[in-house]
């Protein structure tokens, strides 16, 4: 078993506030998982735990991590508004051996190629998930944490979405998605963590 994130008694929150309560979650490499919740449930704390962006309370958490590459695409932009799309990719990719030729496919595949020197800042929301896309394709890490997978994305970007999630499949990566409902993005799901429960 290659493991990506185990808990035991998760217990997470904000101040005394908990958010999530004494969750036994185990997350393996290879496997597909989805997080749903309504509004509140704490969906977007525990997808931030799991990539290890959580900035919040553990009250007495077993956790356990593996050694894996992991990107979150959250519910909130994570790029750098006064630098531009390149430079982005240059600053969050820094440790990569970036291959021009693969860089500029991906642009042009995610139709940001043209807006390559542009600042983040003049994106529109779908524009700046479709250059976390992009990044997130270019890096192929072996966790990818989407909240919210659709939310800001026309139909286009929806398909090229979920074409990437089919391709991370088919080369035996990890994804994990986090939103209200089922999407039905994924082929193949180990394990629906509920959270309405």
């Amino acid at each position: 078993m290659s493991l990506i994130f185990k808990s035991k008694n998760l217990s997470l929150g904000y101040g005394n506030q908990l958010v999530i309560k004494n969750k036994d979650i185990s997350l393996e490499l290879s496997k597909n998982y989805e997080i749903i919740g309504k509004n509140g449930s704490g969906k977007t704390t525990l997808i931030m735990c799991i990539s290890n962006n959580f900035i919040g309370n553990t009250f007495k958490s077993g956790i356990e991590r593996g050694n894996n590459s992991i990107i979150e695409i959250g519910s909130t932009p994570s790029l750098v508004p006064k630098m531009s799309l390149i430079e982005n990719i240059n600053y969050f990719l820094h440790n990569e051996n970036l291959v021009d030729e693969n860089v500029i496919e991906i642009l042009n595949k995610y139709e940001l190629y043209n807006f390559k020197d542009d600042l983040i800042e003049e994106f529109s929301s779908g524009m700046v998930k479709r250059s976390e896309i992009a990044i997130a394709d270019i890096k192929n890490p072996d966790v990818l944490c989407v909240d919210e997978p659709v939310v800001y994305l026309d139909e286009n970007g929806v398909k090229l979405l979920f074409d990437l999630f089919s391709k991370r499949e088919s080369l035996g990566k990890t994804t994990i998605l986090s939103s209200q409902e089922s999407i039905n993005a994924l082929d193949n799901v180990e394990r629906t963590i509920n959270l309405n429960d």
